[in-house]
């Protein structure tokens, strides 16, 4: 008997603003890796991230199994095809996997009630667990019931209405033990795309945050790469990528560890012989600054540092489980960073557990005071799977949720001949008890002031200046953002159209969400809204309205400087010509 075809799938959305995902597959490529390794004399495995390339591979071939990613950004699309392919392959047995999914048993059977043609789900880690379960299956061709009621490690099912859930496979603390994706050749087709070459080199993390997946117990011991099997990675990568020069790496906590100063002194001399990468997408550690700011060094300033606090209210951290570094620390940070040619980021996040339009306030003060390159707010998604989420977090904290469409994550698809719209949605927290649905949008309306004064230098020469008299940049900042849309009417026009499109953007129920969004698509799929919207108004405030912003800028400069007595005019007129 010949081998069974698994195909595995992370398909990405596609409009004329490019994918919603513009990674290559890298968990796809683990677990694939992994199922060869076991059961590779049985299977042949392929990974799809286009829909094009999957219709024309299934009119060929039907597979035994197909493997879909679960993620926020996909799981519509996703399920959109599997419904489709179920019609036309009945036999074929589908798999779902990946974060986008419940904590607790009573959630997670209504959730895969809500996908029917989904026969399991793989919880958690799902290399091992899909392995074994593609084992079961092959063994047991023909009744595949018993293998929904065998209660197979981590994989959840239906069978009728009767929910089964099997107990949760222990993680794997040696990641040596999946087979490199890139090594073994699963991802060389994905280097003909512009798509971005993804890297993981640990695996977890320390922290319990409560917005984030891996803020749980399960997660908190983190596995480690031995440095080698990444620096083989990378320079298998480099011989063959074409359209990027970014490398992402998709820890958690990068740069945290020895073995991350290994591979960033390679990546520094990797850089210096080919150029690549340019830029390394990675989210930084929360602790070990000093190893951060000496892998920034080493990579000459390719990496881009975050510094996250998420807030800078000791309520609403306390609340979330966060714990960060002083704001005298973070401002000895920046500055090294700096030196180090490092572009250093802050994020905060709004709508948190306690968080209030004060907390917003404070928070962005204390990182402008710190002296950050940007500070970057994020809106708390409602995740699946997250404590935040939680029907007991909601209720304590009075979080309200309003849904969205993400952003390039609509659009009109064709499939095995027939035609269907399919929008991915997130739910974000847009009120707390201490924070009204006014304040949030005054919140988005304060980081827009941020945005086009603050972040990334645009008016560098003014906050320097300020540093050296001694004064607040946030108070020169206040001062913008209370006149701001009265100084003048194109800056007000500016203004309201981000509140009025923030509004526009949000829906009570994710049903109204789907049904008002697929009878104008083709919207969103030109682009004309559906967009990120900070990035959106920031862009239109530079480039068409940057006399106004500059004009604004001075005349609160003067007005600040004077009611503090300080009379530097010549200075002041020379930085403005500047």
């Amino acid at each position: 008997m010949g081998k069974k075809d698994v195909y595995l799938i992370d398909l990405a959305h596609e409009s004329q603003l490019g994918l919603g995902s513009d990674h290559m597959p890298l968990q796809l490529g683990l677990i694939g890796a992994y199922l060869l390794k076991e059961v590779g004399d049985r299977v042949d495995v392929e990974i799809f991230k286009f829909i094009g390339d999957f219709e024309r591979a299934v009119k060929e071939r039907q597979p035994f199994v197909v493997g879909a990613s679960n993620y926020m950004w996909n799981i519509n699309l996703g399920y959109h095809i599997a419904r489709l392919l179920k019609k036309h392959c009945p036999e074929t047995i589908f798999v779902f996997g990946g974060p986008n999914y419940p904590i607790g048993p009573e959630e997670q059977a209504s959730f895969m009630r809500k996908y029917p043609a989904v026969d399991f789900w793989v919880y958690r880690d799902g290399e091992i667990p899909f392995a074994r379960l593609v084992r079961t299956l092959l063994d047991n061709p023909d009744d595949i019931k018993s293998v929904k009621k065998s209660g197979l490690p981590s994989c959840h099912t239906l069978v009728g209405d009767e929910p089964y859930f099997g107990e949760l496979e222990a993680r794997t603390r040696d990641l040596s033990v999946i087979p490199s994706p890139y090594l073994t050749g699963l991802m060389d087709k994905f280097f003909d795309h512009p798509l971005v070459p993804s890297i993981q080199t640990d695996r977890g993390c320390p922290f319990e945050c409560t917005f984030c997946i891996e803020g749980k117990k399960y997660y908190n011991k983190v596995a480690m790469l031995a440095p080698e099997w990444s620096t083989a990675e990378v320079g298998y990568i480099v011989a063959r990528v074409r359209h990027t020069q970014t490398l992402r790496i998709v820890n958690s906590n990068f740069g945290m560890f020895k073995k991350d100063v290994e591979l960033c002194r390679y990546l520094g001399e990797l850089r210096k012989k080919t150029g690549y990468p340019d830029y390394i997408s990675c989210s930084t550690g929360k602790n070990q600054k000093e190893r951060i700011l000496e892998c920034t060094e080493l990579v000459g300033g390719a990496m881009r540092v975050s510094a996250s606090v998420q807030s800078l209210v000791p309520e609403v951290l306390r609340h979330v489980k966060r714990d960060n570094i002083s704001l005298d620390a973070m401002m000895v940070f920046s500055q090294e960073a700096t030196q180090a040619n490092g572009h250093v980021i802050s994020e905060i996040i709004l709508g948190l557990p306690g968080d209030s339009l004060e907390g917003q306030e404070a928070s962005m003060a204390g990182l402008v005071g710190a002296g950050v390159s940007s500070v970057i707010q994020h809106q708390l998604a409602l995740l699946p799977g997250t404590e935040a989420a939680s029907d007991e977090s909601r209720n304590t904290f009075g979080l309200k949720g309003a849904f969205r469409p993400i952003q390039r994550c609509v659009g009109r698809y064709s499939f095995v001949g027939e035609t269907f719209t399919a929008v991915d949605v997130e739910e974000i927290s847009i009120s707390t008890h201490k924070l009204t649905f006014e304040d949030y949008l005054e919140a988005r309306r304060l980081y827009l002031t941020v945005g086009l004064f603050y972040n990334d230098g645009v008016f560098q020469e003014i906050h320097s200046l300020l540093r050296l008299l001694g004064l607040p940049s946030w108070e020169w900042l206040m001062r913008i953002h209370k006149r701001v849309s009265e100084s003048s009417p194109q800056l007000g026009t500016l203004y309201e159209g981000f509140i009025r499109e923030t509004k526009g953007e949000l829906w009570e129920t994710e049903e109204d969400l789907r049904r008002d969004v697929s009878s104008s698509v083709d919207r969103y799929i030109k682009g004309e809204v559906g967009d990120n919207l900070i990035y959106k108004y920031r862009v239109l405030g530079l480039l068409t309205y940057f006399d106004e912003l500059h004009g604004l800028a001075f005349r609160t400069l003067r007005d600040y400087l004077a009611c503090e007595g300080v009379n530097i005019e010549s200075a002041i007129w020379d930085i403005e010509k500047f």
